[in-house]
């Protein structure tokens, strides 16, 4: 396959989407069910599977560690951020619908790394309608800080009801939205694609797409009417890339996803290029893009 990030050698790009566990620190029961990624990956992982992709900055997402353990969770990629200044940003789990979340929320912000929040949609008791917990979405926008909306394709309504319940809230839908990519269909997820790019505040993640696709089969055409959609509904400027690391793996490299993305963007200019790989992301986290960094 032709490696198409040797011909955007000009092309810098913020990662915004990168999960780096420790099995020794942290107990993450989810990856019961996919083995072929049940190990910890860190930094050095992550250095070896970007070799020559030109990643100058890197946002941190919570990896469902034990809710118990988020705050270990936190401390662990602070730690790594002392190591690798390209770690701009974190978003951290957070028990938003807790009784003591203002007080606990206070010392979470106290970290300056942390720029938002991820919490992944519930079943079959939906989180994302939890009475106390969209009422403290409004704590979200009183601190500044963004919210990741973590659904599958059929929960994107409860993803559109929390948005329009606090819609003064910064929100980065990843992955699409997990689009049925396998069964080829985007219908529904097209028309609420279309109801959530309505709020200026909601930007989409160009990630994760490659796991919504059959692991072995897949190809850019499978994945390109998805892009198209996202990019008629939010435009390039509320676009941004991210690997979704190591759990892309399952179904590719992060070469091959990264020269994919690139494909699926190729209608845009240079200037929205730069947008959607590397400056929405740090305008989204509201993270300074003049500061220099070193990689490890």
């Amino acid at each position: 396959m032709t490696t198409l990030h040797t011909n955007y050698s000009n092309l810098r790009i913020t990662d915004a989407h990168v999960h780096l566990w420790d099995l020794a620190k942290m107990n993450y029961p989810w990856l019961d069910d996919v083995p072929a990624i049940k190990k910890s990956f860190g930094l050095t992982e992550y250095q070896k599977a970007t070799e020559g992709i030109p990643v100058s900055s890197m946002i941190f997402l919570q990896c469902e560690c034990l809710p118990t353990e988020y705050q270990i969770e936190v401390d662990h990629v602070t730690q790594l951020a002392n190591v690798d200044s390209r770690i701009r940003g974190m978003v951290a789990y957070f028990p938003l619908e807790a009784a003591d979340a203002a007080e606990e929320l206070q010392a979470l912000v106290s970290n300056k790394l942390v720029k938002g929040i991820r919490r992944l949609e519930e079943e079959p008791v939906t989180l994302y309608g939890n009475p106390r917990f969209a009422a403290n979405m409004k704590l979200l926008f009183q601190h500044n800080l963004s919210f990741d909306l973590g659904v599958k394709a059929h929960q994107l309504p409860a993803a559109l009801k929390l948005v329009q319940t606090a819609p003064d809230v910064r929100y980065m839908l990843d992955h699409f939205g997990n689009p049925p990519i396998r069964t080829r269909t985007f219908t529904q997820w097209e028309h609420q694609m279309k109801e959530l790019a309505e709020n200026p505040n909601v930007y989409c993640k160009l990630s994760g797409l490659v796991t919504e696709a059959d692991w072995e089969r897949w190809e850019i055409a499978d994945l390109q009417p998805y892009v198209d959609k996202a990019l008629a509904y939010f435009g390039p400027k509320r676009m941004v890339f991210g690997s979704d690391w190591p759990v892309v793996t399952l179904a590719s490299t992060y070469a091959r996803w990264f020269d994919t993305a690139v494909q699926v963007c190729r209608s845009l200019s240079p200037d929205d290029l730069h947008r959607v790989f590397y400056q929405n992301a740090l305008d989204f986290y509201q993270i300074d893009s003049d500061v220099p960094h070193d990689s490890l």
